[in-house]
């Protein structure tokens, strides 16, 4: 049996929450069940979804446990995908509002991107790019490093050589 994903379960995108935050989408969520237990047609999905509204809010209310959960579910991809999702669902006549573009880089900043990054994924999405190659989370980036030279004897010489064809060029210039 598959494990749930409890962010999804509380109508949350992974990432790390508060324990109020997450307290406050509990109470929405289990507001809307609520009303639907008293429907008859609906009286046992309601219930069901309410043992698992319970079940997603004491494993995310708790830091240690929410943290444990987003290592397990590795979302970080799939992540990117609904954020992109909810950016093409935020567009009003192709554009993003201000307010709105804030609470999509706050989500960005949640699963591992930075605000460039999120800024990114939105100049794809208001593009019309499906594929998010550009975008990951900064956990799956591959650092760029400069390789740094071994001995300080060798950046010391390198520096000497630089220095020489500096003067060098000086004393050209000044026909010297």
């Amino acid at each position: 049996m598959a494990r749930q994903d409890y962010f999804a379960i509380l109508g949350l995108a992974p990432g790390r929450y508060g324990p109020a935050e997450v307290e406050r989408q509990f109470l929405l969520r289990r507001r809307t069940l609520l009303d639907r237990l008293h429907h008859p047609a609906c009286r046992e999905q309601a219930s069901a979804d309410l043992d698992r509204l319970h079940v997603a809010y004491a494993a995310l209310r708790d830091p240690a446990r929410q943290s444990q959960h987003l290592s397990e579910q590795r979302h970080a991809p799939d992540a990117v995908v609904l954020l992109a999702r909810r950016i093409g669902d935020a567009l009003e006549d192709g554009l993003l509002r201000h307010s709105r573009r804030e609470q999509i880089i706050d989500e960005a900043r949640r699963i591992g991107l930075s605000e460039f990054q999120a800024h990114l994924l939105i100049a794809q999405v208001l593009a019309g790019d499906d594929g998010f190659p550009i975008v990951r989370p900064q956990s799956a980036q591959v650092s760029a490093k400069r390789p740094r030279a071994k001995h300080a004897s060798m950046r010391l010489a390198a520096a000497g050589v630089l220095a020489l064809a500096f003067f060098l060029a000086a004393i050209r210039w000044l026909g010297i």
